[in-house]
């Protein structure tokens, strides 16, 4: 097994994903007729949570908070009211006052100090039992936890869900992911599609930019994270890696907030994948308030969203959204785009809310592949009517730059002028240099705007399918004025917010202070879907991964690769596979510090990978005699070895079978320019 020289480990991820496939078959209604169970089940130990959460979500506003215990959420010590014009430090002061005063109970109870008590005291003790000793009233005074109240936010988020619902459960039922996945954003952002949230997360499903680019493009010029259309594609794609790897739903969805590497720690700590065990019994690290809260929460989100008249009364819900999309030939300015199609710019601007603000403030154009939103269906014939009113000196065969270019070591003037679209000609006049001339490493120069297709000698473009662009992109005219080039764009426009992780946000006690407007904090798809663990055993020991050598261990640990050969017993040219354990020795640099670099090498290998692919789905594949790992990833294009791992964490390919199946990711390129 990848990852694993433990047999028991193996039956039992085998036992696991043999409940996964009976599972799949059964969504699908292909054994045991319609009887098919719910799939997301509330076990009865968690049902006092599920309460919690209801509360917060349906009778508790942002102007309220519950204070409580952060483990028995049955626990509520006092409803804190707050005046609506309170700052946010005159809350946390307000709440910090609370806490005190709870604190002080709790230590008169474990100081056997019982008597004279409120009737809202003598609540409080009775709610720990007759059984509970002092050192359950001291450890309870650590787990005092303030929660922001939801409802208000909630009852916004299911007037802005109505704009989604078709199309969410559309693709969900595409993607063969359970329609009730749909209930999911009123956790994440409360269906707001501009969330950002303070850990980076963004858009309607808050994924991070980590886990986002595996399945969308996100970068300075396109964020799809703030697409709702790209970002549930995405969602159902990595529910369904999540449910692949754990076996159950319950576990896919707890797996969005802390990460399925994390998930699977847990089943083999607990030896089990029932989320109430894990939810209760789990002490991981990084297994905090929010991700135990995840999966109740989410059922909590699903009762009041499926029964909404019951707890909000009547509302008034926004229509369905109501858009076409017109996928792009070429690199093209908004602003040419807006007068095309005679779309006001604001109104493309609330239909395409993953173009970046250099799209918008025109130092990029809108890139070549992206589909266009449209307000209303606009008929064929009218589309056609509006490519024939773009000219084609608004057709570019590259995208713009920021204008100036500080040449780096091995680029050529020849080079940066074919990446950037100009002929060397132009490039050497827009810098005043005769032809010849040789540009020194970091020396500065201009880059003019690139060609358009009205330039002579321009290719003609076609869509990625393959068919032919618009005619009036493909038409070859004498050269025409070029058009103004806008302002560069700062450093700072361009540039991708791309947030580092800080450490976990305080409780919010105020609107303000929320992660924009999860309902959890910290409640985001983790910013690793990789499972695999790159740690060193106790006995100096790793398990291969893909795309690792014996020379990688050698430089990482500072060894020579003839010693770690003898350390293992290795013969001259015997080269380490996949799933092989092998000795390391540690005498020149920690465990700790080789692990860390192991980790870095692993995520800069996916970095660049992610950053002109994205996976698109997947597909399942029986495997041939005489295949391996690497025949079967050479057989697809542009899939590495270690994806192809990553999906299949429990497969042994060094034993695997003909007429085994296993799970492809289907890779599709991305055109980051």
């Amino acid at each position: 097994m990848i990852g694993s020289g433990t047999p028991g480990r193996f039956r039992a991820r085998v036992a696991l994903a043999a409940f996964a496939f009976l599972y799949g078959l059964m969504l699908h209604g292909s054994v045991w007729g319609d009887e098919i169970p719910h799939p997301f089940a509330q076990p009865a130990a968690l049902e006092p949570d599920v309460r919690f959460w209801i509360r917060v979500y349906t009778e508790v506003t942002t102007d309220q908070g519950l204070l409580h215990d952060d483990w028995d959420l049955g626990l509520v010590y006092e409803v804190l009211r707050f005046d609506p014009e309170s700052s946010p430090s005159q809350r946390e002061r307000r709440v910090a006052e609370a806490k005190s005063r709870y604190a002080a109970l709790l230590k008169r109870f474990a100081a056997g100090s019982t008597e004279d008590l409120t009737a809202h005291e003598q609540r409080i003790l009775h709610a720990f039992g007759p059984n509970a000793t002092a050192q359950d009233f001291r450890d309870a005074i650590l787990r005092i936890r303030f929660q922001l109240g939801q409802a208000d936010r909630f009852h916004e988020g299911l007037i802005r869900a109505a704009a989604w619902e078709k199309h969410i459960a559309h693709t969900l039922a595409q993607h063969g992911v359970p329609a009730e996945i749909a209930a999911l954003p009123h956790v994440e952002s409360s269906f707001n599609l501009s969330a950002y949230s303070k850990v980076g997360a963004a858009g309607l499903w808050q994924f991070m930019p980590g886990t986002a680019k595996r399945f969308m493009r996100v970068d300075g010029v396109v964020d799809e994270r703030l697409d709702p259309y790209s970002a549930t594609d995405a969602a159902a794609n990595l529910m369904l890696y999540n449910y692949r790897l754990l076996g159950t739903w319950p576990l896919a969805v707890t797996a969005y907030n802390h990460g399925p590497g994390g998930l699977r720690r847990a089943q083999d700590e607990l030896g089990t994948s029932d989320i109430a065990v894990i939810v209760k019994r789990y002490q991981g690290k990084t297994f905090g308030f929010a991700s135990r809260n995840f999966y109740v929460a989410f059922l909590a989100a699903l009762e009041v969203d499926r029964n909404a008249d019951k707890y909000f009364g009547p509302i008034t819900r926004l229509p369905d959204t109501d858009s076409t999309a017109v996928e792009l030939p070429d690199y093209i300015p908004v602003e040419a785009l807006s007068k095309a199609f005679k779309d006001d710019m604001g109104a493309l601007r609330v239909l395409n809310p993953a173009l970046r603000q250099p799209i918008w403030n025109g130092s990029r154009f809108v890139p070549r592949g992206y589909e266009l939103r449209l307000p209303g269906a606009p008929p064929p014939a009218e589309i056609a009517a509006a490519w024939e009113r773009l000219p084609p000196a608004q057709h570019y065969v590259t995208q713009r730059n920021d204008g100036r270019h500080k040449i780096r070591r091995g680029e050529t003037l020849a080079g940066i002028a074919s990446v950037s679209g100009v002929s060397l000609s132009r490039l050497l006049a827009a810098n005043g240099w005769s032809e010849g001339h040789v540009a020194a490493r970091g020396e500065s120069l201009v880059i003019p705007l690139p060609s358009s297709r009205a330039a002579p000698g321009a290719t003609p473009a076609t869509t990625p399918a393959g068919t032919p662009a618009p005619a009036v992109a493909l038409a070859q005219t004498a050269p025409t004025p070029q058009p103004r080039t806008p302002p560069p764009v700062l450093a700072a426009e361009s540039a991708v917010a791309q947030a580092a992780t800080p450490k976990p946000p305080k409780e919010p006690v105020s609107p303000r202070q929320t992660d924009s407007n999860a309902l959890l904090p910290v409640a985001a798809p983790s910013g690793n879907a990789d499972t695999t663990d790159y740690s060193v055993a106790a006995d100096n020991t790793v398990i291969v991964q893909a795309a690792e050598t014996l020379g990688h261990y050698a430089d990482w640990s500072g060894i020579s690769s003839q010693a770690l050969r003898s350390l293992n017993k290795l013969r001259k040219n015997a080269m380490v596979t996949l799933g092989r354990k092998v000795k390391l020795d540690f005498s020149r640099v920690s465990a700790e510090q080789f692990a860390a670099t192991r980790r870095g090498y692993h995520q800069r290998l996916q970095e660049e990978f992610f950053a002109t692919h994205r996976i698109a789905g997947t597909e399942n594949y029986s495997v041939k005699r005489g295949e391996s790992l690497w025949i079967i990833a050479q057989q697809h294009a542009d899939l590495p070895i270690w994806l192809v791992a990553q999906y299949n964490p429990d497969v042994d390919f060094n034993d695997v079978r003909p007429g085994t199946t296993i799970t492809l990711p289907q890779v599709a390129a991305i055109n980051r320019q």
